[in-house]
């Protein structure tokens, strides 16, 4: 019998997908499935969203905005990857729209086309890093395509485990660290050519959002609260900034939690001088797998996320 490949649903556990409108406020249930955990959504384009299960990548087709029809496991189209191990869901779709850069459970980083699939190109080789385990979490990649923003964790031969913010050259796979400290850092995003992720360096053991600027050396904290709050995503026309807050105390970014999606202005992630009161868009139970990658629709009218409940319907 093999092994089961990815993230499993819990017995009674539901795994969900929602786009949310940001004119009306209001979530819509587009696919549910009792036997498939679907994680990380990102937009194809207006009718199709790319999410990973099963350790495998698959296309969502939408169903129609004027329709209550929702999907199940057997609309899901699994993008071929020849090669490729089994991935987890940390990727993202290129700017171009013609691939997708996904993060093996190896460590490595591969592009694959989409949506047709094929073969995929290998873009780092974490065995040049021995003797330090080094493994590559993909969170986003700059608006020209010419820059990915990913997590490098690295763990020496004395057992010292660390993740930091780094700048990988797609034709090397070379990356270039933005920090290098014992903070644990994660999540990171671009939002035009501002960098945004969420780093436990002002808050020990709470995850806070923080920005970069270019030219800067200093991230710039922009959250400040209680909750631990993680993976921030710009929309693509600048104005919203979404976030996932999970409860104080929390460590990590786990899986079946009652979670907060937040929303605060765009503009605080190029130093705007402001306090806003962060909007709470949903309450659901999940975490881990909601968004933990860039899940805007392109025109910025929309967004998708998980959720996974257990015997009861999320908020």
């Amino acid at each position: 019998m093999s092994e089961a490949r990815g993230r499993q649903l819990l017995p009674g556990q539901t795994s969900r997908v929602h786009v949310y409108d940001m004119a009306s406020r209001t979530p819509r249930l587009v696919f549910e499935s009792r036997t498939v955990l679907v994680e990380a959504p990102n937009v194809l384009d207006a009718d199709t969203l790319v999410l990973n299960g099963d350790g495998d990548l698959w296309l969502l087709r939408l169903p129609a905005p004027d329709t209550d029809a929702v999907l199940d496991e057997t609309a899901l189209v699994r993008v071929s990857m020849p090669g490729v191990p089994e991935i987890n869901n940390d990727h993202v779709l290129d700017p171009s729209g013609t691939s997708v850069v996904v993060s093996g459970r190896d460590g490595d980083l591969y592009r694959v086309p989409v949506p047709a699939g094929g073969a995929a190109a290998t873009l780092t080789d974490v065995t040049t890093a021995l003797p330090t385990l080094r493994k590559f979490y993909l969170h986003g990649i700059a608006p020209d395509g010419e820059t990915l923003a990913a997590i490098v964790g690295e763990r020496t031969t004395d057992g010292v485990w660390t993740t930091d913010v780094a700048l990988v050259d797609p034709a090397t796979g070379e990356p270039t660290f933005l920090t290098r400290d014992e903070h644990a850092d994660d999540g990171v995003s671009f939002a035009g050519d501002v960098l945004v992720w969420n780093s436990e360096r002002f808050t020990p053991g709470t995850a806070q959002l923080v920005s970069l600027r270019p030219g800067s050396i200093d991230p710039v904290r922009l959250t400040n609260d209680d909750r631990v709050n993680w993976f921030p995503h710009v929309s693509p026309d600048g104005e919203h900034l979404l976030y996932l807050s999970y409860e104080p105390g929390v460590q990590g970014h786990p899986a079946d939690h009652r979670v907060e999606l937040r929303l605060l202005p765009g503009v605080l992630v190029r130093g705007a001088r402001m306090m806003p009161v962060p909007e709470t868009l949903v309450v659901l139970d999940g975490g881990q797998g909601t968004v933990n990658v860039p899940p805007w629709s392109p025109d910025s009218r929309w967004f998708a996320y998980c959720d996974y409940p257990v015997g009861r319907d999320s908020v």
